[in-house]
């Protein structure tokens, strides 16, 4: 017979993913290299193309194709229920019948476990785990039943959904089939080669409970839990669990189930729990990669299940790693909450230009590199980080989470809790020597620069606000009219490195004279009621010349001159803007919007997002969110109420103060109306330098393209400016190549990190904040913006995945101002990253909604449609459901 249609293992028949799915091409590899894997055979996809050609020529079939998710689940179970009936072909009856005479040999009273294997299965970046199906305890003469509904699962709805979701095709199913000896185990669980808990790559994590794994699999039971150290090969914690039931075989085929069985009893000894970490750490070699397994034990013997890579840890490039055993270095995060506020993997082109900037400041002033080991900042593994081990040879833990909270409450609480005497580097940098004295006189001079013109805003506010303004317009029309874009690329940027530096200095003291006047408030009111500290407290929001607020404030203004019905189609809506197929109203008021606002967008501090300018269709769909017919949720008047709040705060504490108060309170107010505002201009302005580099960069893009050396013009941004050099150079250099080697680890990132940590070690250790104490039914986190509002949740991962309705609660893991359009519809918004001076405070702030961040994985901890009560004033989410 055609052999194509079995794969046995152990075996010699060489075979491929394609050909036997991802559990049985795991299974056949780990069998090849020696393990102790029960002997089986796969029945390959070849074996299931009959029956598929069958589902696909049905009429329930042609219907699934056009229709849409929502109804999948009713269709699929109606292609499941033909599964039964699907004729055997004379090979796949012969085929069945050599897998039963081939497995026979193992013994009369032989049972298989048939477990279904999917192509697109047990990957690296899918692991589809619940969504196929296994059959236990299958005598031979029920292998035909039990290989008929592993084949049905192919068709689960589940199955359908988690392939789109992934960017697989649902439609094009596939499946192989494993009949494999069922092991009667004793004991039997899970193993991972790191610890999925904290992300520990030196960590394997073993569950285990009484009888057959499945309970574990399955998470039917709390089992006995044991954590072990790789490196010194010794167990650090060992939980015995509930074990409220066990899964056993039957006497007679298929399973059975025990109640409490031996569930005071620990289920593993010191010595199998060193057996089943170097089995785990084999396998994690073989792999080159962390994996976890299925495992049992039967007659005291070890047996191999199942192995998969894990999908859904925190990769590390080799350059941030730290040898097994080695004292560990640790990072923060710093594209999450200094400034970036990005929570996805930066483009090649983005880091080179992080790289350039920040290395040339850093080796100018202090002489320190950029690498992982000896530098303060570093960029690598697609995302820019600081050595928090280093910079302990500056501050302590505790003095760096005083800085970081404002900006990063969780990181500040994580901070304050690092074990310094384990994490500090063992020597001082090389920067941290005599050298650094040489540094000094530069430091002072920045440093006196920036407290003059912050004592200049101060002493002259309204001369400084005319002068700062001026240099602000003059560097927006340098930017956006007068730039050379015939200029080479490094060129060109460094050209348009120097008036954003200079800007720098401008809007720093303008800032600086802001910030101190908001710190000042409460010590000018002085302590002398509670009604006066919340006149006080009035002063603190309701700002003037905030662009992020002014941006978002725009698009609802631009909103308002449309019809609901024209947000029934985007596309076409687009189109008609980009035609100039609109009211001239509308027109008009979209072009002052792109000419101040163009070069924002969403994750806008990466070169490769695409702006507003660039794509209509980014601004229209943020306005097809908004609720433009309620005054509650209309930004305009909420950021205006706030304003008048503020100067009536003002007046009022003014006829209730001294006259030395008053005097006080008079300057302090003014900076506050004058300066307050402009915390978000220098982000502002960088933007536009990247939009500027982002359109030099499309026009090479586009030049490489006409060439035949790139596909699209985009691919440009997964480059680097000394590879665009090179490739000018050398014609012959494959871009393509290049590209695809340096968004390798990129595409890691984004098939399997949804949030990055805030710190992580370099051993891959993820640290948390230590647990607060919170009353049942609620999460604490910390107060950014009063109020208390109920709602329903929209947990949102990035400002494209969904809308946010009237009403919602906006729940996100972190917000740049290119999800400021979002924020409109919102009740109130809760954020994992963010601190009183983080851009989504503000804006939650001037815009009058409640606002809580700083909530350790609330990601995982709430879910959409679940309905909260957000009290911004206390910092407390209130489960309601």
């Amino acid at each position: 017979m055609d052999m194509t249609l079995i794969v046995s293992f152990p075996g010699t028949v060489q075979t491929t993913l394609t050909e036997v799915g991802g559990k049985g091409y795991s299974l056949v590899r780990m069998a090849e290299a020696g393990l102790p894997v029960p002997p089986g055979a796969v029945l390959t996809t070849e074996f299931f193309a009959p029956w598929f050609d069958e589902i696909q020529g049905s009429a329930t079939w042609t219907a699934l194709a056009d229709a849409t998710p929502d109804s999948w689940a009713t269709l699929c179970n109606e292609l499941k229920g033909l599964c039964p009936a699907l004729p055997l072909t004379a090979t796949q009856r012969q085929a069945l019948e050599d897998v039963c005479k081939n497995l026979a040999t193992l013994g009369d009273d032989v049972l298989f476990a048939v477990r279904s294997s999917s192509p697109e299965e047990d990957l690296a970046s899918a692991s589809f785990a619940g969504g196929y199906e296994t059959r236990l305890g299958v005598h031979p003469a029920d292998l035909d039943d039990a290989v008929r509904h592993c084949f049905a699962s192919s068709l689960d709805e589940r199955v359908l959904v988690y392939k789109k979701e992934h960017g697989f095709d649902s439609l094009s199913p596939r499946i192989a089939v494993v009949v494999q000896q069922q092991i009667d185990s004793e004991v039997a669980g899970v193993g991972f080669s790191l610890n999925p808990l904290t992300n520990d790559y030196d960590e394997a994590v073993i569950d285990a409970n009484w009888g057959l794994g499945e309970s574990v699999v399955a998470g039917l039971v709390s089992p006995d839990h044991f954590i072990v150290d790789k490196v010194g090969r010794q167990v650090v914690e060992k939980k015995l669990g509930a074990k409220q039931v066990s899964i056993w075989l039957g006497a007679d085929g298929g399973t059975i189930e025990r109640e409490s069985h031996r569930s005071e009893e620990i289920t593993l000894s010191d010595a199998q729990l060193g057996e089943l970490t170097e089995m785990i750490c084999r396998i994690e070699e073989l792999y080159e990669k962390p994996t976890d397994i299925e495992w049992a034990y039967a007659g005291g013997q070890l047996h191999v299940l199942q192995a998969r890579p894990i999908t859904t840890y925190v990769p590390l490039p080799p350059e941030m790693l730290t040898k097994p055993g080695e004292r560990r270095r640790l990072y923060a995060d710093a594209a999450l909450s200094k400034g970036m506020t990005m929570n996805a993997p930066i483009s090649p082109m983005e880091l080179d230009w992080e790289e350039d900037f920040i290395g040339s400041f850093l080796e100018k002033y202090f002489g320190i590199d950029l690498t992982p080991e000896k530098g303060l900042m570093f960029v690598a593994g697609n995302r820019m980080y600081m050595n928090c081990s280093n910079m302990m040879w500056l501050a302590s833990p505790k003095k760096m989470s005083k800085t970081t909270a404002l900006n990063d409450a969780l990181m500040g609480e994580i901070m304050a809790n690092i074990d310094e005497k384990r994490y500090r580097a063992a020597t001082r940098p090389p920067w941290m020597r005599f050298g650094i004295l040489w540094s000094v006189p530069r430091v002072l001079w920045l440093l006196l620069g920036f407290i003059w013109r912050t004592l200049w805003a101060i002493l002259f506010p309204e001369r400084a606000h005319q002068t700062y303004q001026r240099k602000v317009d003059l560097y927006e029309v340098e930017f956006t009219e007068n730039l050379d874009y015939s200029l080479p690329l490094a060129e060109f940027r460094q050209t348009c490195v120097a008036p954003m530096l200079q800007m720098f200095g401008v809007t720093g003291g303008v800032i600086g004279a802001g910030l101190l006047a908001m710190a000042s408030v409460h010590p000018v009111v002085g302590k002398k009621s509670s009604e006066m500290d919340a006149l006080a407290e009035k002063l603190q929001f309701g700002f003037t010349g905030n662009v992020v607020v002014e941006m978002g404030i725009a698009l609802f203004r631009l909103a308002k001159l449309l019809n609901p019905s024209d947000f029934e189609d985007l596309a076409r809506l687009a189109e008609r803007v980009e035609n100039r197929q609109m009211s001239a109203q509308f027109l008009s008021a979209w072009d002052a919007f792109l000419s101040t606002y163009g070069w924002r967008g969403p994750l806008e501090m990466d070169l490769s997002s695409p702006r507003y300018a660039d794509d209509p269709g980014l601004a229209l769909r943020q306005m097809s969110f908004m609720t433009v017919d309620d005054e509650d949720f209309d930004p305009e008047a909420a950021h205006q109420r706030h304003v008048e709040q503020r100067r009536q705060a003002y007046q009022e504490l003014m006829s209730r103060s001294g006259w030395l108060r008053r005097v006080l309170l008079r300057r302090v107010h003014l900076l506050i109306e004058l300066f307050a505002g402009h915390r978000d201009t220098p982000k502002h302005q960088i933007v536009l330098f990247n939009y500027a580099l982002r359109k030099r960069a499309l026009i090479e893009g586009k030049r490489l393209v006409r060439e035949g050396r790139l596909d699209a013009a985009e691919d440009v941004f997964d480059l680097t400016v000394r590879d665009l050099e090179s490739a000018n150079l050398d014609a012959s250099l494959d871009l393509r190549e290049i590209r695809e080697k340096r968004t390798r680890f990129l595409k890691i990132l984004k098939a399997q990190v949804a949030e990055f940590p805030q710190v992580i070690d370099s051993r891959g250790r993820i640290l948390r904040p230590a647990r607060r104490k919170e009353k049942p039914g609620e999460l604490s986190g910390m107060p950014v913006s009063p109020g208390v509002v109920m709602g329903p949740v929209k947990l949102l991962r990035s400002p494209h995945e969904k809308p946010v309705n009237k009403g919602d609660i906006l729940v996100a893991y972190i917000t740049d101002p290119g999800w400021t359009p979002l924020f409109v519809n919102a009740a109130a918004i809760v954020l994992e990253v963010g601190g009183v001076l983080q851009h989504g405070a503000v804006v939650a702030r001037e815009y009058g909604k409640p606002c809580v961040v700083g909530i350790d994985r609330v990601m995982t901890k709430l879910h959409d449609g679940q309905r909260v009560e957000v009290d911004g004033t206390a910092g407390v989410i209130r489960l309601l459901s």
